[in-house]
């Protein structure tokens, strides 16, 4: 029984979890009940596993990691970084109208919270640290290359052009169609890392 009551538990738990990932995709604001009702679950069941909508969406984009785009990268620095950006761009644009509702449901937490008046505690990140982990992991090989300061300046910049944000300024902003948009970030990316290593005096050849 006591195995039988977890594993239900745990299947409660991902069925609202997947209920808001198809809501996300439907362009919708997720909400408990909404995400309740796609779950066949009472509201109420929903609450004693979610109390907000924030705490919702944070566990749906945890489970929206997939695939590995660190598997099996590349040694050399621009080739790793290379095939980095180029998954993440295939993975986003494949599935474009989720991961711009994923950033409009962060920009309505950060209102949420700004209402608030900012204050630090208990609130739900308003966005999570994948992008940031990826690119250095990307950059490890460059660890004992590259002095520090710069090593996390070339961090911060590679975020710039690449992920969702990144995706959004090249197809609304620039009028790209994917295969352009996707081609822009590997070059943008690129041309950081080589001024970057040129400016350290670290580049090859």
């Amino acid at each position: 029984m006591g195995d039988g009551r977890r594993n239900q538990k745990l299947r409660t738990r991902r069925a609202l979890i997947d209920a808001a990932v198809t809501l996300l995709r439907e362009g919708r604001t997720v909400t408990i009940a909404d995400a309740a009702e796609a779950a066949q679950v009472s509201t109420a069941t929903a609450y004693r596993y979610f109390s907000s909508p924030p705490e919702l969406l944070q566990e749906a984009q945890t489970l929206l990691r997939t695939p590995d785009v660190l598997a099996d990268l590349p040694s050399d620095p621009a080739q790793r970084l290379d095939t980095l950006v180029s998954r993440v761009a295939d993975m986003q644009f494949g599935d474009e109208a989720m991961w711009r509702a994923l950033l409009r449901a962060s920009m309505e937490r950060w209102f949420q919270q700004a209402q608030k008046g900012g204050e630090q505690g208990d609130e739900i990140p308003i966005r999570n640290r994948t992008r940031l982990d990826l690119t250095r992991a990307a950059l490890e090989p460059l660890a004992d290359t590259l002095p520090p300061a710069e090593h996390r300046r070339l961090t911060m910049a590679l975020m710039l052009v690449y992920g969702v944000e990144a995706l959004i300024t090249t197809r609304d902003a620039g009028g790209l169609d994917p295969e352009e948009a996707k081609e822009t970030m590997r070059w943008a990316a690129g041309a950081l890392l080589e001024t970057a290593l040129r400016e350290s005096g670290s580049a090859r050849g």
